[in-house]
């Protein structure tokens, strides 16, 4: 189907439709958003079943700020409302399909499982949260031990293995947020429950490295 463009007024109610929904976000000027267009425009001409809809941060540069839009093109993939991929970049054609294609088989009900769990405790995060949090910039600490960190992070993250937190407190940020994951979410919880014991606004992300590879989201390493 044919890409459609959004403004402040329709961006909510398209991406929180039933299915799947991609958008990009793009500007005139931007040489790499021109690269992407066409693989876009490819890929939803071969989905006909899922909507591909376009951005312009020039024209909307009120719902970019709303979006945590940083850099462009920035791609944010929707299921059903919820937000499974935001990753800035000119994605190739196959990575593109990739992520449509794992879009597809997610799990939805573990997700929205996933979403009113930390809907109910104030003090974890879901993914979509996360990533909403991640893609503006937000302050990342990995927990795992060294050989986990190695074998692929999420990308920004800050490496502090979990038994040397006490001793490297200092080097944890005090004036903004910071959002603790391991593996899994568990001792990431018990890492956030120690931080904010030492007055340190830290939040656990519930589902962990795990649930953000699991989503498709890019790992560092």
């Amino acid at each position: 189907m044919a890409t459609i463009e959004l403004t402040d007024a329709s961006f909510e109610e398209t991406v929180t439709r039933e299915g799947i929904t991609l958008v990009d976000f793009w500007a005139e000027w931007c040489g790499p958003c021109r690269q992407f267009a066409p693989v876009f425009e490819s890929a939803s001409e071969a989905n006909p079943d899922i909507t591909f809809a376009k951005v312009d941060t020039e024209a909307e540069q009120e719902l970019a700020g709303q979006a945590g839009i940083s850099s462009i093109p920035t791609l944010m993939l929707f299921r059903d409302g919820i937000l499974l991929f935001n990753q800035a970049g000119a994605l190739p054609p196959q990575v593109l399909n990739d992520i449509i294609s794992q879009a597809r088989e997610v799990d939805m009900d573990a997700v929205r499982a996933q979403v009113a769990e930390a809907q109910a405790n104030p003090d974890e995060l879901d993914l979509d949260t996360f990533a909403a949090e991640h893609a503006g910039g937000g302050f990342v600490l990995d927990v795992r031990e060294d050989d986990e960190w190695a074998s692929g992070h999420v990308p920004g993250a800050v490496h502090i293995a979990m038994n040397d937190v006490p001793e490297r407190l200092a080097e944890v940020p005090t004036d903004r947020r910071v959002m603790v994951i391991c593996a899994s979410g568990g001792r990431s919880r018990a890492i956030a429950d120690y931080l904010q014991e030492q007055g340190v606004d830290a939040v656990n992300v519930t589902a962990g490295t795990a649930g953000w590879a699991e989503r498709g989201w890019p790992l560092e390493s």
